[in-house]
């Protein structure tokens, strides 16, 4: 079972990669902005975390308009970073099997979240972490909310969401002791004739109900009075709320507030006040993760039937037909063979072993019959 061990949230603009010139009053509040961040990471370390979670936001780097999910869980054992706005290329790791299982658990639950293998992380992610894990490192899972392409999740819908994330991952057993990230905010205006302006007033008043555990009363504010009043970047408080959901935080305790003006940002750096007894219970097996990860046999089989290459390389026996995909040498043997009896007792979905065995033309049934693989229901 699992046991939340450490949560904040912070702001997450890649700016703070730069620290400020010429102004010394910008850059002694960014200096006591850095300060927050370096306590946060001993803090952190002395957790001991066996995962970070980190919930924040993408800008346009991973997601648009063409697949847009309101909330997604990353899976996979490994997650690129973007290194992009100034914040230095790093790619992190995961817990293998943890995403697959969170991400089933809060489908099972009722949240409908999408689930982004090898999601890549942009400033939002990779910005705090750059912070909190310097000169060290933990594994991540990621947790993407959409605070930028309306239309965008309710705010009371997010602490909700992480009222159930944190339950599901205090029923898994792949780590133990989970720390908790929100990234985002405060008050910014991005791309837009405001930019630039900090809105202190409201940062103070949203900091003050934080700090106090007034998550509801957050939640139940209007959304578009926040962005009207704090900027499109005030959107991602959404995070914030979330990441206290999951911890059950009873408060917080706010390391920095800085509205840095080479940043144009109002800039909150909070660390979340736990409540004692945070372990759950252990998830049922079915939604664990555990077994072989055939990501990538799969994703060789979904580009099978739409890439005639591939379909030629494989009929002629081509040295080269497996090249670009990482597959090891049974999952190779089985496609040379048609072993489609195999690809179904490995887990492949069996709408892909459909397609393979259509587009070569193959009784992927009689298959299943031929190993001894029956029907289990119908007549």
């Amino acid at each position: 079972m699992g046991e939340i061990v450490w949560a904040a949230a912070t702001a997450h603009t890649g700016a703070m990669m730069r620290a400020p010139k010429g102004d010394p009053d910008d850059l002694a509040r960014a200096d006591r902005v850095f300060q927050a961040f370096s306590a946060l990471s001993v803090s952190l370390k002395e957790a001991r975390p066996d995962v970070l979670v980190v919930v924040a936001t993408d800008h346009f780097l991973t997601f648009d308009q063409a697949a847009l999910p309101v909330f997604a869980i990353g899976t996979g054992a490994a997650f690129p970073g973007h290194g992009e706005f100034g914040v230095p290329r790093r790619d992190y790791t995961g817990v293998a099997g943890l995403g697959e299982a969170v991400h089933a658990g809060m489908v099972a639950a009722g949240f409908d979240a999408a689930g982004a293998r090898g999601l890549p992380l942009d400033h939002s992610f990779s910005c705090p972490l750059q912070l909190l894990l310097a000169g060290w490192d933990a594994p991540v899972l990621p947790v993407y909310v959409n605070c930028t392409i309306e239309p965008l999740p309710r705010l009371d819908r997010c602490l909700a969401f992480g009222r159930v994330l944190g339950d599901v991952l205090r029923a898994q057993d792949l780590a133990p002791r989970v720390a908790v990230l929100g990234t985002g905010g405060l008050s910014h205006w991005v791309g837009m004739p405001e930019t630039g302006h900090i809105n202190r007033d409201f940062d103070r008043r949203f900091l003050e109900g934080f700090a106090a555990g007034r998550f509801d009363e957050i939640a139940g504010w209007d959304a578009a009075e926040v962005v009207r009043s704090a900027g499109n970047g005030a959107a991602e408080i959404r995070n914030w709320l979330l990441a206290a959901g999951t911890a059950r935080a009873t408060g917080a305790r706010v390391a920095a507030y800085e509205p840095v003006q080479a940043w144009v940002t109002g800039i909150g750096v909070t660390e979340l006040l736990l409540p004692p007894g945070q372990a759950g219970e252990t998830l049922p097996a079915q939604a664990a993760g555990a077994g072989r990860d055939r990501h990538a046999l799969e994703r060789y089989l979904f580009r099978f039937d739409k890439e005639p290459a591939l379909q030629e390389a494989l009929k002629a026996g081509a040295e080269h037909a497996f090249d670009g995909h990482a597959l090891d040498d049974e999952e190779r043997r089985a496609l040379r063979e048609r072993d489609l009896a195999t690809l179904y007792e490995w887990g492949v979905h069996p709408l892909l072993i459909r397609n393979f065995a259509g587009t070569l033309g193959l009784p992927y049934v009689q298959a299943y019959h031929d190993r001894g693989l029956l029907p289990r229901h119908g007549n």
